[in-house]
C-alpha cells in the first residue's frame, strides 16, 4: 500500500491531530427500554464513522433505531478533508471501533492494511435481508478474491430518479421564442440559438453567449469527453469507448469525438461559443448564467442545481432556467447514455478488525437493509415526519413546511449516519408494499417545481426533466471505475496531456481544411505516444471485469 507522508509522523502527533475529532458528535442515545429487536438483552454500544457534523445523534430518527435494534450508537465524526481523514486514522490505527463507511478505492486501502474484516460468514447468519435484496446479485458484492468487505445497496429501481435530467441545456426563454421545438438532434440545437442570438446578439449591452462550457477540474477537457459520450448516445466509460467487442477504443482516436469537435468547431465559426470555453473556472460561469447571458451548453446538474438555479430562483429569474435535452447527432440511433450500475458502490459500509461485536454491527447494517429500515432512515417516523394516505405514504404536511422554511431541519428530525450513502435504495425504488423507498417520488419533484418550469414542461408533454431520458440501461461495470492500469499509467497521462492540447486549437481551427489537418495530427502523435498499447491494456482490464461477473451472475 501506497502510504502518505502522514505515515511518518509520530504516534503522538497523530494522536492528537485526531483527538479533536474523535469525540465531536459521539452523544449517545439512550435505549427505549425493552420492546428493541433483542427484547430484554442490554443495548449495545456501536461505534460508527459518521460523514455528517451537523448530525444530531440524540434526533428522532436515531431514537428509534436505537430502539428497534437494541444499539445506542457512538459517532465518530469527520470534519474537516475527508480523504485526509481516512488516512490519518489508517495511520494511526485510531479508526472507529465498529463500522465506518469509505469511498471504494478506501476499502482497498484498509482491507490491504487489516484493517476492516471480511463479511461473508457474518451475512450468512446475520444477513436475510442483505441476501433478500440482492437476490441474484449478491455475488457482486465480493472482490477478486472472493470475499465480501463491503457493503452497499443494489440497484433495484424499475424507472429513473426523477431527480435524474439530462445534461444539454437550453434556456427556457430561447424555447419559447421558437415556440417550443423539438430538440434532438445538434442541428436543431445550432438552428433554435442562431434564430435567437440573430435577434439578440447583446443582452443588457453584454455579448450574448449561445453556447458556452467551463473548466471544472483544472484540465481543460470537462466540455469535451462526457460530452461526446451523450451526442453520440453511448455509455459514459472515462477515457476510452467500449465496442460491439468488449474492444476499448481511445475516446480521442473515435470518430464520435471527431463529430462533437464539429458541432463545437461550427459554433465557433458562427461566433456562437464561448471565447472562454477552453479557461472559464464554474464561479465565472455562474456569473455569466446568472446575468442572462448564456443561452445553452453542457451543463451537469451537479453544478446546475446547487449552483446556478438555486441563485436564479431566490433572485426571481425564472424565465432564464434551463430545460435539459438528451442531444445527440442522430435521433434514430440507439441512446445508450442513461445507464447505471447494478450495485450503488459510492459510499461503502466496512467493519472494523476492532470491533468486539461484529455480529452486532451486521444486524445492524441487516435491519437497514429491511423495508422497515428503509422507510426509517428515508422517510422517518410515520405520524411525525410521513403520514399513510389511502396505503401510500406522503411527507407530513406540518413537517413538510417546517422544513421548507429551515433547510437545517432534517439534522434534528430524520438524518443518520446512513443517509446519502450507498446503503439506501435510490430514489424509484419500490419496496414489497409497493410504495415507494424514499420520499423523493414524481410527485414530490413536481410539487416543488415553479409555474414556468411546469409550462415549459407541459409544452413537450412531460411532467420531470427524467422524463426526456432513454431508457435505463443496467452495467455490470463502468471502465472508469476499475481503477488505473499501471504498466500505462505513464503512457496514458502522456495521451492526455497531448489531447488537452491540441484539442482547443482543433475547435477553434478556421475552416474545414484546417480541422482536419489538426484532427490529422493529434491522432498521428497519439499513435506515437502509445495509443494502441493503452487501449489494449484497458481491453484486457474490461474484459476481466466482464469475467469476474459473469461468474458472480452465475452466466
Amino acid at each position: 500500500m501506497n502510504k502518505s507522508v502522514a505515515v511518518v509522523l509520530s504516534a503522538a502527533l497523530l494522536v492528537a491531530a485526531l483527538a479533536g475529532c474523535a469525540g465531536q458528535g459521539a452523544k449517545k442515545t439512550e435505549s427505549a427500554g425493552e420492546g428493541g429487536a433483542t427484547g430484554k438483552k442490554e443495548p449495545t454500544t456501536i461505534q460508527i464513522g459518521n460523514l455528517f457534523p451537523n448530525l444530531d445523534p440524540n434526533n428522532p430518527v436515531m431514537q428509534e433505531l436505537s430502539r428497534r435494534t437494541n444499539a445506542t450508537f457512538d459517532l465518530v465524526t469527520v470534519t474537516g478533508d475527508r480523504n485526509q481523514k481516512f488516512d490519518l486514522w489508517l495511520a494511526s490505527g485510531d479508526y472507529p471501533a465498529d463500522t465506518l463507511v469509505l469511498k471504494p478505492d478506501y476499502v482497498d486501502k484498509y482491507r490491504e492494511a487489516g484493517a476492516i474484516i471480511a463479511l461473508d460468514d457474518l451475512i450468512e447468519k446475520h444477513g436475510t435481508n442483505i441476501k433478500a435484496k440482492y437476490g441474484e446479485y449478491f455475488d457482486l458484492l465480493r472482490s477478486p478474491d472472493g470475499h465480501i468487505y463491503s457493503l452497499y445497496a443494489p440497484k433495484l429501481a424499475k424507472e429513473p430518479s426523477p431527480l435524474l435530467q439530462a445534461n444539454f441545456a437550453v434556456r427556457y426563454d430561447v424555447l419559447k421564442e421558437a415556440g417550443y421545438p423539438q430538440i434532438k438532434t445538434f442541428d436543431q440545437l445550432f438552428d433554435v440559438l442562431k434564430a435567437f442570438y440573430d435577434k439578440h446578439p447583446t443582452i443588457d449591452g453584454k455579448p450574448t453567449i449561445p453556447f458556452g462550457g467551463f473548466d471544472y477540474y483544472g484540465n481543460g477537457g470537462d466540455n469535451l469527453s462526457s460530452p461526446t459520450f451523450d451526442a453520440s448516445g453511448l455509455v459514459n466509460q472515462g477515457n476510452f469507448k467500449i465496442g460491439d467487442d468488449n474492444a476499448a477504443q481511445l475516446l480521442y482516436r473515435t470518430e464520435e469525438m471527431k463529430r462533437y469537435y464539429r458541432f463545437l468547431n461550427r459554433l465557433y465559426n458562427a461566433n456562437m461559443l464561448d471565447k472562454e470555453f477552453f479557461t472559464l473556472k464554474a464561479d465565472a460561469m455562474t456569473k455569466k448564467v446568472t446575468e442572462g447571458r448564456v443561452l445553452a451548453g453542457y451543463f451537469p446538474s451537479w453544478w446546475v442545481q446547487p449552483e446556478v438555479e438555486k441563485a436564479m430562483r431566490a433572485a426571481g429569474d425564472y424565465d432564464h432556467l434551463y430545460a435539459y435535452f438528451p442531444i445527440t447527432f442522430d435521433d434514430k440511433a440507439p441512446n445508450r447514455s442513461f445507464t447505471s450500475l447494478m450495485t450503488r458502490s459510492n459510499w461503502n459500509w466496512v467493519v472494523s478488525k476492532k470491533s468486539k461485536h461484529p455480529e452486532e454491527v451486521i444486524k445492524l447494517l441487516d435491519y437497514i437493509f429491511s423495508d422497515e429500515g428503509q422507510i426509517l432512515i428515508n422517510w422517518g417516523i410515520e405520524g411525525r415526519h410521513f403520514d399513510v394516505k389511502d396505503g401510500k405514504r406522503t411527507v407530513n404536511a406540518e413537517f413538510n413546511k417546517k422544513k421548507s422554511e429551515n433547510p437545517d431541519l432534517q439534522w434534528k428530525e430524520t438524518a443518520s449516519p446512513f443517509m446519502g450513502t450507498s446503503i439506501y435504495l435510490d430514489h424509484g425504488t419500490k419496496l414489497a408494499d409497493g410504495d415507494y423507498a424514499t420520499p423523493t417520488t414524481k410527485e414530490s419533484v413536481k410539487a416543488g417545481y415553479d409555474p414556468r418550469t411546469k409550462e415549459v414542461l407541459q409544452a413537450y408533454g412531460k411532467e420531470v426533466w427524467s422524463d426526456f431520458l432513454p431508457e435505463l440501461q443496467l452495467m455490470p461495470a463502468l471502465l472508469y471505475q476499475l481503477g488505473d492500469v499501471e504498466d500505462v499509467r505513464a503512457d496514458m497521462k502522456r495521451l492526455q496531456q497531448l489531447w488537452l492540447k491540441e484539442s482547443p486549437k482543433i475547435i477553434f481551427s478556421k475552416n474545414d481544411e484546417e480541422f482536419e489537418r489538426l484532427w490529422k495530427q493529434m491522432q498521428d502523435q497519439l499513435d506515437k505516444d502509445g495509443a494502441k498499447k493503452a487501449e489494449d491494456a484497458y481491453t484486457a482490464l474490461w474484459k476481466q471485469s466482464l469475467a469476474r461477473t459473469d461468474k458472480a451472475l452465475k452466466k
